[in-house]
Formats: structure tokens, C-alpha cells, sequence
């Protein structure tokens, strides 16, 4: 499996996050955060964009993109998908979901063959809320894969082990963190994207998924720190040993 993060570990821009984790050769992959695609974050690629190139040599770059997706949103589809594995969707509401798939379906026709080789199904599906998720599968190409993520599937009681179950050949990508509702109290921030602890029934669960995933498992966390503990995490069950140097 390829290991990854997110884009933002240290407060800094992307190459200054970029630079950070090169020296940490764990990791081979990060997700670059687009969860809003505004005027800053345009000037901001611009000015950092031929450095987070030539940073592709060194990392499996997967991308998160804007929620809600849009079509104006095009612009920055087009300029990942050369170089991105994968990017990442939200569904939206079940109300737009047959609009929602009809651009994604055009996308995906659109772009094919545009990622120098790699498989196609750029665009991978992440379960956020279940409604939403099934409300547009449906209307979905086949070659659209998924993402599971593990936080929001413990947000609703589910299983991730029986989540990867339902879907095991469409699952590309794995977003890895933990539930801390009672820490979430006490810091004020959201209650998943927490490190993952060994001693969580769910992740003991997971531990034979991962062992044979041959994807990207990104530690979807937002500090350093955090991402530190998932990954001394992974190494105490011995799946470090696992990942691609």
C-alpha cells in the first residue's frame, strides 16, 4: 500500500508541507486539499504550482475536491488529473444526485486516458453520509471507484472491515483515522479525523484489510503529531512493512 497525508500537517502552504514530509520516507503519498477553490487557493497554486510538480517524482499525489463540486470546478479537475492518482468527491445532497453523477459520468469520459497510463476511474466516491453516498452510486459509471473513510462510517456506528466487505474491488482509497468523541469536548474541533489507536476494536478489525490492500491509505489527519501516532500505530501491528518505499 501506498502510505499517505494530508497536505496540510504543518500550518503552511503546500510546498512548504511538501518540502516537510520529503524528508520522512514512509510516506510516499499526499492528498492535496482543495475543500474550497477560491481566488487565494488559485493564487496560491499558481505561484507554487511548477514546484509541486516536480515534488510528483517523490510522492503519489491523490487530490480532495471542493464540496460542493461544481462544473466550475473543471478547471481544477483538469489541471490535477495529469499528475493525481485519484481525486476525491463528496456526494452531494440525494436531491442533486443524478446531476451530480451526469457531471462526474462526463468528467470521466472526458479526461480518460489523461493520467499518462494509470488505471482509469480517476474519481472515487467517498462514503460522507450513507444517504448521500447510496443516494448517488446509482447514478455513477462502474468505473467510478470509492473511498472509504473511516471516520465517517464511525460517526454512524458502522463497520469499516464490513464496509470494505460490500465493496472490495471499488475501494481505491482508504481514509484512515479515529473517533474521539469525549477529546472532541474538551478541544472543541470535530470528533473524527483523531489518530488511530491499536487498541480500537474497529482498526483490530481492519488490520487483515490493510494487510492485503494494495491502494492508498492516507492518514487523513491535521497536525504532524497526529499523523506520527497513526503511523507508530501501523508500525506496532507491523504494517509498515507493508507500504511502498
Amino acid at each position: 500500500m501506498y502510505l499517505s497525508v494530508p497536505s496540510w500537517v504543518i500550518p503552511g502552504t503546500y510546498l512548504e508541507n511538501l518540502r516537510f514530509l520529503a524528508d520522512h520516507p514512509m510516506l510516499t503519498g499526499v492528498e492535496l486539499l482543495f475543500f474550497m477553490y477560491d481566488t487565494e487557493v488559485k493564487r496560491l497554486l499558481d505561484t507554487e504550482w511548477a514546484s509541486i510538480q516536480e515534488y510528483a517524482s517523490r510522492f503519489v499525489y491523490t487530490a480532495h475536491l471542493p464540496d460542493p463540486l461544481q462544473p466550475a470546478h473543471e478547471e481544477l479537475v483538469a489541471r490535477l488529473l495529469p499528475f493525481a492518482r485519484h481525486l476525491i468527491v463528496h456526494p452531494s445532497s440525494p436531491e442533486q444526485a443524478e446531476a451530480q453523477g451526469k457531471l462526474l459520468n462526463g468528467w470521466t469520459e472526458k479526461y480518460r486516458g489523461s493520467t499518462q497510463g494509470r488505471e482509469a476511474g480517476h474519481f472515487l466516491l467517498e462514503n460522507t453520509q450513507t444517504s448521500r453516498f447510496e443516494a448517488l452510486l446509482p447514478h455513477l459509471s462502474a468505473e467510478t471507484g470509492l473511498c472509504m473513510d473511516t471516520g465517517h462510517l464511525l460517526l454512524e456506528g458502522k463497520s469499516p472491515a464490513d464496509f470494505f466487505k460490500r465493496y472490495p474491488s471499488r475501494i481505491r482509497e482508504i481514509h484512515l483515522h479515529g473517533l474521539d468523541r469525549e477529546q472532541a469536548t474538551l478541544d472543541g474541533r470535530l470528533p473524527d479525523h483523531r489518530p488511530v489507536r491499536a487498541g480500537d476494536k474497529w482498526f483490530r478489525d481492519l488490520v487483515p484489510v490493510l494487510e492485503d490492500f494494495t491502494g492508498v491509505v492516507n492518514l487523513e489527519v491535521f497536525s504532524w503529531e497526529e499523523a506520527r501516532m497513526s503511523i507508530d500505530t501501523l508500525g506496532a501491528v507491523g504494517l509498515l512493512d507493508r507500504c511502498r518505499w
